[in-house]
This record gives C-alpha cells, sequence and structure tokens, in this order.
C-alpha cells in the first residue's frame, strides 16, 4: 500500500513539473512573439517617418497646397514636381497613437529643384524647412497618409513660381532647337510659292521703246523644296526595304519609340546615327534614365511619313503628375544599308 501511495505521489510530482516547466516555455514563447511584434512595430513607425516613400508624399503634399491654397500655376508646378527630389533629414519618430495608428514625426525637409529652375529660387537648388508631420495607414491599404505644418515657407516660394516649363524640365530624347538663322536657309512653301509667281510673271515695261523682256522658264531648284513638302501631304511615301537592313525608315521610327517605351535605353540607342549614341540625349543610359522612370511609360499614337525620309509622330507619357501629349519630327538618313535616325526635333517641349 505504501508503494503505491509512494508511486502515486511522485507520478503527481512529474505532472506538476511537466506543467510547470510547459508554462514557463509558453511564456517564453510568447514574451519572444511580443518582443519581434514590437520590434516590428518599430521599424514600421520608423519607416512611416523616414522613408523615400514618406519623403515623396510629403512632397506631393506640400506641392497641393501650393497650388491650392496658394493659387499656384497648376501646370508648371506639376512638371516642377516630377522631376524636383525629396528627402528627409533626421527624421524622428515624436510618438505613436495606437487607437487610430498615427505615428508623429518630425525631421528636415528638403526639396532639391531640377537644373535650370534655380532662377526662381534666387539661384538655389535647395528649398528647406524644419517639420512636424503625421503618417497615418490608409484604410485601403495603400500605405501612408500624410500631413504636415512648418512648410509654409517652401509653400510660398513654390506658389510663386513662374518659370516656363521647358527651362528646367529634362530634356528627352530630342535635338537642341537650331539656331534661327539655319532656319531661315529652308525656305517656306509660302515663300517658294511667291517666289514662282514673281518668276513667272512678266515684268512690265520701264519705257515703250523698250521690248518687253521674255519669260523666263523657272529653274525647277527653285520650288523643288516646296513641291515636294506639297506632294508629301497628299502623297504619303511608300516605304522602301532595304536588303540586309532594318526594315522600312517606319520600322525604325516605330522600333526607337518602342524601346522608349520598354525604357531600354541601349535598343533605342541602336536606331541612331553612330556619332550621337556616345553622349547626350541619345546615349543608352540618359534614355533609359528619362523614359525607364516615367510613370505611364512613352507610347506611339501615330507616324506619318512626310518627304526625304521624314516622319510626324505623335506620342503621349506621364511622369507622374505631369502629362506629354508630344508631337515631333523624325529624320532619317541611310547608314550601311540600314536607315537610322539623324535628328528629332520637338514641336511642343516635350
Amino acid at each position: 500500500m505504501r508503494a503505491g501511495t509512494n508511486l502515486s505521489v511522485a507520478t503527481n510530482i512529474v505532472l506538476a513539473l511537466s506543467m510547470a516547466l510547459g508554462g514557463c516555455d509558453r511564456f517564453k514563447r510568447n514574451g519572444a512573439a511580443e518582443s519581434a511584434k514590437a520590434r516590428a512595430e518599430v521599424k514600421r513607425q520608423q519607416a512611416a517617418c523616414g522613408s523615400a516613400t514618406a519623403g515623396d508624399r510629403l512632397k506631393n503634399s506640400i506641392f497641393d497646397q501650393a497650388i491650392a491654397d496658394r493659387r499656384g500655376d497648376r501646370a508648371n508646378l506639376d512638371v516642377l514636381a516630377d522631376y524636383s527630389v525629396a528627402r528627409l533629414q533626421d527624421p524622428v519618430v515624436k510618438g505613436w497613437d495606437r487607437s487610430l495608428d498615427i505615428t508623429r514625426c518630425k525631421g528636415r525637409f528638403i526639396l532639391e529643384v531640377p537644373p535650370g529652375a534655380e532662377g526662381a529660387f534666387a539661384g538655389k537648388r535647395q528649398l528647406q524647412a524644419e517639420i512636424n508631420y503625421t503618417a497615418q495607414a490608409s484604410a485601403d491599404g495603400a500605405g501612408f497618409v500624410y500631413q504636415q505644418n512648418g512648410a509654409e515657407p517652401i509653400v510660398a516660394k513654390l506658389a510663386a513660381f513662374k518659370l516656363a516649363a521647358g527651362a528646367y524640365r529634362p530634356p528627352p530624347a530630342i535635338d537642341e532647337p537650331q539656331p534661327t538663322t539655319r532656319m531661315a536657309e529652308q525656305p517656306t512653301l509660302a515663300q517658294a510659292e511667291a517666289s514662282l509667281q514673281t518668276r513667272t510673271s512678266p515684268p512690265q515695261p520701264s519705257a515703250p521703246a523698250r521690248p518687253p523682256r521674255p519669260v523666263q522658264a523657272t529653274p525647277p531648284t527653285a520650288v523643288s523644296a516646296a513641291r515636294v513638302a506639297e506632294r508629301a501631304t497628299t502623297e504619303p511615301r511608300k516605304p522602301v526595304s532595304i536588303p540586309g537592313g532594318s526594315g522600312t525608315g517606319e520600322a525604325t521610327v516605330r522600333a526607337f519609340y518602342g524601346a522608349l517605351g520598354r525604357g531600354n535605353g541601349a535598343a533605342a540607342s541602336s536606331q541612331v546615327i553612330p556619332e550621337k549614341r556616345s553622349s547626350g540625349a541619345y546615349s543608352p543610359g540618359a534614355m533609359s534614365r528619362f523614359y525607364g522612370r516615367l510613370a505611364e511609360p512613352i507610347r506611339l499614337t501615330s507616324v506619318v511619313p512626310l518627304a526625304g525620309g521624314t516622319y510626324r509622330v505623335k506620342y503621349h507619357y506621364s511622369a507622374g503628375r505631369s502629362r506629354c501629349n508630344g508631337s515631333a519630327i523624325v529624320r532619317l538618313t541611310s547608314r550601311g544599308g540600314r536607315d537610322l535616325i539623324h535628328s528629332i526635333q520637338a514641336l511642343n517641349g516635350c
């Protein structure tokens, strides 16, 4: 009887110890889980205050304030916002409202405007302000919604911004505008027709005794450019496939803009004459940076063949807040049996 009692007591002791040890283990696991959850929450709050996304959303909030409250020029400020870079210096978490999931932050907001825009800000490329801001998780799960105060000096300067977009918009893959003196060398259709009329009209005699001068035949070169341009508007240029080449000129144009739409600067650059590929707006790196970062990729909407390997193209893209509905004249030349792009002249600055 005593042996059975001892066995029962021992069993109870073992069970008690097991339960105690199990409870300790669960306590440790629960403690570790809570600690991991707390660390994750701290990281989330830090990201809410100091991430690159925080800087971008605060930038949009500040530009919206300049447009709405101060009646700034929306078209110009949207372009400026797209090509300005925002960052937060020394962001700090001030607190967290658990019930509303609002993180309170402070830091220095720095807005770096693109080259060329500093002329509207007394030569400064950076606008700075100490701000307090909040980040609240959006109801649709799309991230944080930001509100700030303290950026009023920046808002006022942005609202007064009047510089034309062409002065600071980063150059896409287009050529610089040609000097007006060179443009004047090419007669317009109206000028050529006026020249034709002058040359073919019989002159008035200066005196009765002087016989009239015979009408001279109009040299064909006098209006050749005008006639070609006139025919181009009614008679589309027939594409000619070059054996061993890239195909028609239109195919080259479409391949170029298709590569830009994919953000592939190397493929786009291969459709350009070699001497323009190494630097400037036609280099692979420049085209990849500009077109690869667009919020809405460039899309070609029409290609109209003109005369002498020239095409008029239309396209659209968006850099974020601003949009471009652009058009350009694309001139091609033959190199080594291939139709390559020689120049692109933008007709509306983008």
